[in-house]
């Protein structure tokens, strides 16, 4: 293939896809490992490795199959075992890392990853109930984790500089959009040879290393019937997301039953969600709740004829979709994808826990409930 893209977790990996098929290159397939789709130009993987330990990470991020050009997704919040896969690969080719994601106000600036000006391992953005992120500096990351050589860089020159003899990984700050643009073109005279690594706006600028385009699915233009929310995500921000819909009359609940069907034919909307756990969420803890929320999304589903499936938190989406291959159109809002997937007659929209507003999430639902345009 052309373009290989890794992600450490589903909604990662489609939010990927998504920011390529943007560029007008989808439909994009996304496969989870060990898959890895050969037939396609571009191709995403989800490694599955946010949760493993960091040498199992490392491991599935060095077997990688080979591809023209290598992109690694990272969390725009530093959360999972990215330093650890970067080192992994760095032992094949150099990396270039940018950690940042302007259009949710995560920048990098003198080598610290913030969200709105603040570190992001002090603010909410950066909270992980399963592992929590120790440093907002990539370097130190990524030297804990044993890369020999990390090197800063302060902006597209010095990015331009480092590529004319690039060795270790390489973290380069970036305030904006127009500064990926400029420092991704850069590495476009590399591309061959450097593992281009970050967060999806810097996936999406990737594109421009394939001059070649897919034809789009004619895809519906809106849900066509009710939509089923599920939220598995226990980050602070989807929390208070519940919160506000629910104050707004959407009816939240953990329990897929009668009641539950009822509702959501008769309102248009329903969001499942898991129960907030007491204390700190363990893995068999988090696994279980995956399972049973993935079981009642199955069951409303053969009670309901819903219009669209929306699901929130990247362990959800493994969990309802399992090892089903799916297909990527695009995306409804920054973060937010939206696919079609094997075993699943509706359109399916995920994204992350820790993404958006308050009202994000009502704002999604109740988009899709009145006419959202899927097609892009």
């Amino acid at each position: 293939m052309d373009l290989l893209v890794a992600a450490d977790d589903r909604t990662g990996a489609f939010e990927a896809a998504a920011a390529l098929a943007d560029q007008g290159v989808g439909p994009v397939p996304v496969t989870a490992w060990p898959e890895v789709t050969t037939d396609s130009p571009f191709a995403v993987v989800d490694l599955a490795c946010r949760h493993l330990s960091p040498g199992e990470a490392a491991e599935r991020a060095a077997g990688l199959a080979s591809a023209t050009f290598r992109v690694h997704k990272t969390d725009s919040t530093l959360r999972g075992n990215w330093s650890d896969e970067l080192v992994a690969r760095s032992m094949d080719q150099p990396v270039l890392l940018v950690p940042a994601l302007p259009s949710l106000g995560r920048t990098c600036a003198g080598g610290i990853v913030l969200e709105s000006g603040r570190p992001v391992n002090e603010g909410g953005g950066g909270t992980d109930v399963r592992r929590r992120v120790l440093t907002a500096r990539p370097s130190e990351a990524l030297r804990a984790a044993g890369g020999a050589e990390v090197t800063e860089l302060a902006d597209a020159a010095s990015v331009e500089g480092w590529l004319a003899s690039p060795s270790g990984v390489a973290v380069a700050d970036a305030g904006s959009e127009g500064e990926i643009v400029e420092i991704v073109e850069h590495w476009r005279s590399r591309a061959d040879d450097v593992l281009l690594a970050g967060t999806t706006a810097v996936v999406g600028c990737a594109a421009v290393v394939v001059d070649q385009a897919s034809p789009r699915l004619d895809t519906p233009s809106s849900a066509a019937g009710p939509v089923l929310a599920v939220c598995g995500s226990v980050h602070p921000a989807s929390q208070e997301q519940l919160a506000f819909a629910e104050q707004r009359g959407v009816t939240i609940t953990s329990i897929a039953d009668d009641l539950t069907a009822a509702a959501l034919e008769r309102d248009g909307a329903v969001v499942l969600a898991t129960e907030i756990p007491v204390g700190d969420a363990t893995e068999p803890m988090a696994v279980a709740a995956s399972a049973s929320v993935a079981r009642g999304v199955r069951d409303l589903l053969d009670r309901v004829h819903a219009g669209a499936l929306v699901v929130i938190g990247g362990d959800t989406a493994a969990a309802v979709l399992g090892d089903s291959a799916a297909c990527v159109h695009g995306s409804v809002d920054v973060g937010t994808a939206w696919l079609t997937s094997d075993g699943f007659d509706v359109p399916i929209i995920t994204r992350s826990g820790g993404f958006g507003s308050e009202r994000a999430l009502l704002d999604l639902v109740h988009g899709l409930r009145d006419g959202l345009q899927l097609r892009r």
